[in-house]
């Protein structure tokens, strides 16, 4: 045989070898998975992502718009390991493209990672240690309340230093008692951390509507901050129909200076009762019926879902709000909030009455204030309705009307936003009074919350 073709034999199976490897590969489908996507809170810096391809391929790993990796080679069906360094607590945006020798890509972005600098407490229901026992510089504990009594009989071993509770995924039956200052509860993810119990005031034991809270928040527990949780009280009202208190709070809070940012509070008739001091819920979904925003004390609701749920074969559907604030000071506001419902009847649930506990008329002038607010056609025409009491001393039924309380609208829009003359609308002086800054009293919330994970006070 001649060289020439000899050469162009070989030539020929060398060809058909990397053909056949070339198909080989291209006959496998590109997949990429990722084993361990960050949730929305991660505690570990550098945080490990790792991830499995079909082929082989290349990553590229943006943090916040910067590469962070590029070009990075992986084998294929072998698990790579990649550590991302996080600079800031909020706003970590994670981006991930990975592609194979024929361009095509997947892609991955997980955005707004919240990174915990600081985690004094762990608390995870899976965990089958010894509650309290040390790993890594953190107490693992089993349940949250076991938690905040720890926290509680070692108040002296933080040094009155904010004390920093993440809560691993999972649903935790307790009912809580928090008692100490300056405590923050960080949930792993709120769709996937729940706190909740199940009592009504009239329930055995229960003691009335504050006792039937699944999570009370004392007054000593003043900077409480709560994030990524969802509280709930799952009190069933059809399967306990011979208990006549259905109150069922999910929340009981009379702390000072506290946040709420991004949790869910889920109930029926009064949900969320908030009593003395001042109060910043941001980002939060309310649920409920009757009530189920309800207290004598101050807050502020920035961007929060008020969502009313249908109370079937019942007329009014329901009230939003029933504050019972003090002469001379101010109650709840409403901004940039979101009105929502699942009832089909229109102008069924009103927007708030006056609460005057044991009809007492000299102290009590409620305030409620709704501003730039959406609200759908289920909010009845009049917004604003009446509320009785008895007088403790002779049983006697006093009514309070809505036109001798505080309650004004300002800006809404939507198909429940009527303006009429029922539903009184700030003008003059008073828009520039019942503003967030003034509820807040000068408290810089914002910067508050930029802050509060950044350097452990």
């Amino acid at each position: 045989m001649e060289i020439k073709n000899i050469i162009l034999l070989l030539t020929l199976i060398l060809l058909l070898i990397i053909t056949g490897c070339s198909a080989k590969e291209s006959n496998l489908v590109f997949n990429v998975t990722v084993l361990n996507p960050p949730s929305s809170v991660v505690i570990d810096n550098p945080y490990t992502l790792n991830l499995i391809s079909t082929q082989d391929a290349f990553v590229t790993v943006y943090l916040n718009d910067n590469i962070v990796f590029e070009n990075y080679p992986i084998k294929a069906n072998s698990t790579q390991s990649i550590n991302i360094s996080f600079s800031k607590s909020r706003g970590n945006n994670i981006r991930v493209e990975v592609r194979n020798r024929n361009q095509e890509k997947y892609e991955y972005a997980y955005e707004n990672v919240l990174y915990l600098p600081k985690v004094d407490i762990v608390v995870d229901k899976n965990y089958t240690g010894e509650d309290g026992t040390e790993i890594n510089g953190r107490k693992y504990f089993k349940s949250v309340l076991k938690a905040m009594v720890y926290i509680t009989l070692n108040q002296s071993a933080y040094s009155g230093r904010r004390v920093y509770v993440f809560i691993k995924s999972g649903d935790y039956y307790e009912k809580v008692n928090i008692m100490s200052p300056n405590i923050s509860l960080i949930g792993e993810d709120v769709n996937t951390t729940r706190i909740y119990y199940d009592l009504a005031a009239g329930s055995p034991g229960a003691g009335g509507t504050s006792g039937s809270a699944s999570v009370t928040i004392a007054g000593s527990a003043t900077g409480f901050t709560a994030e990524n949780i969802t509280f709930e009280n799952a009190f069933d009202e059809i399967a306990n129909a011979n208990i006549s208190s259905k109150q069922a709070v999910a929340v009981l809070s009379q702390s000072d200076k506290a946040v709420f940012k991004n949790c869910r509070f889920i109930g029926n008739q009064d949900t969320l009762y908030v009593r003395g001091g001042i109060h910043y819920f941001v980002d939060c979904y309310i649920e409920g019926d009757v009530d189920f925003i309800f207290g004598d004390g101050r807050a502020v609701f920035e961007k929060c879902v008020i969502f009313s749920v249908d109370r079937a074969g019942i007329t009014p559907k329901g009230y939003v709000t029933a504050a019972s604030t003090k002469i001379g000071n101010l109650g709840f506001l409403f901004t940039n909030c979101e009105l929502k419902t699942n009832i089909n009847e229109e102008g069924s649930v009103y927007l708030g009455r006056p609460w005057h506990p044991s009809s007492d008329p000299y102290s009590v002038n409620s305030n409620v204030v709704l501003r730039n607010c959406y609200m759908d056609k289920h909010i009845h025409p009049d917004g604003w309705t009446a509320m009785s009491s008895k007088d403790p001393n002779t049983g006697e039924t006093i009514w309070f009307y809505p036109d001798t309380e505080r309650f004004y609208e300002y800006e809404n829009y939507g198909p429940g936003a009527i303006i009429n003359d029922k539903r009184r609308q700030l003008t003059g002086d008073d828009v520039n009074y019942y503003t967030k800054e003034n509820y807040l009293g000068g408290w810089d919330v914002e910067s508050f919350i930029k802050n509060l994970y950044e350097a452990p006070n």
